[in-house]
């Protein structure tokens, strides 16, 4: 009866997100959010290592969506965040030669603007430089100022991760919130070539991530541990927890990060699986690389929504 349950409630988990699902859909939130995916897309590019001409298919998408946008787009912290993006991106091709559909883009967007000018909010979408703090600068920080200098960081250098330094923050990263206290949570960092190039061909968003300096990992959970269908997805969160926590812990000891999606079907996490040889019951929540980041690398902007749009009092 208990799996009978679980079968019911993720067929129900099925056929609610297949409903709502990011698939060029009416509503305003599902234009913001394919405006921040290719927004976000372009700025990683922008911030890759020896960066070359790219992204016109999806600079050209990104326009015509915010030209189509509705009203409601318009007014909201994703438009702003698409037209500094294209602008950023228009001067980067214009940099580099002479791109006859950047300019019609770029065209295109200070058209736009004179018809809808965006909210000053101070967006500056693209890129930035990120500079680096050891980690008894991080210390000196307040809490504020530490949150928000964290980045994600894809350029390392070949300097080592300490394992005392390692060990530190996942012992911080345990202190995280953990359904009934069951700690099913675990980390798996794999240091030699075969694993690492298995990791990096299977995980999403590996693009520009320095794969010789990097340490690579997964955050995994133990589906051993749950106990009835409505911790389906208990595991998904403790391993977010988990991770968050570990992050920051890594960035107090000047460590860079970048979390990496996974997104893969079951059959390629189960062949994962095998080839890192992690246990029968462990599920794979997201992947980490990590390492001494460069001093002043430069990093996606990635401006954050207003406030008013995320944050309610019902």
């Amino acid at each position: 009866m208990k799996r009978a349950k679980v079968y019911k409630e993720y067929f129900a988990d099925a056929t609610f997100m297949s409903r709502h699902l990011l698939d060029g859909g009416p509503d305003p939130e599902h234009e913001q959010y394919k405006i921040m995916i290719l927004s976000h897309s372009l700025e990683k590019g922008l911030s890759y290592r020896n960066a070359r001409v790219f992204g016109r298919s999806k600079a050209e998408d990104l326009m015509a969506r915010l030209e189509k946008s509705s009203p409601e787009t318009r007014t909201s912290s994703a438009f702003s965040i698409g037209v500094e993006v294209l602008r950023s991106w228009t001067d980067f091709i214009k940099s580099r030669e002479n791109d006859v559909q950047a300019a019609s883009i770029r065209g295109r967007l200070d058209a736009l603007i004179e018809v809808a000018t965006p909210s000053d909010r101070g967006f500056r979408g693209g890129v930035a430089t990120a500079t680096q703090l050891d980690s008894s600068s991080w210390k000196e920080l307040p809490f504020e100022d530490f949150v928000r200098g964290r980045h994600s960081t894809r350029r390392f250098t070949d300097l080592p991760v300490s394992d005392d330094d390692l060990q530190l923050c996942i012992e911080l990263a345990m202190r995280s919130p953990s359904a009934c206290n069951r700690q099913m949570v675990g980390l798996r960092v794999f240091d030699d070539p075969k694993s690492k190039e298995l990791l990096y061909r299977t995980l999403h968003g590996t693009g520009g991530v320095d794969f010789d300096t990097c340490r690579l990992a997964v955050v995994t959970f133990d589906t051993r541990s749950l106990d009835f269908y409505g911790e389906r997805n208990q595991g998904y969160l403790n391993a977010g927890l988990f991770a968050m926590t570990l992050v920051y812990a890594l960035q107090w000891k000047g460590i860079g990060s970048c979390l990496l999606q996974f997104g893969n079907t079951f059959a390629e996490e189960r062949a994962l699986a095998e080839g890192l040889s992690l246990q029968p019951g462990e599920r794979i929540a997201v992947g980490i690389a990590f390492g001494v980041p460069e001093p002043d690398g430069v990093v996606p902007a990635s401006i954050r929504r207003d406030i008013s749009e995320v944050f309610s009092v019902r």
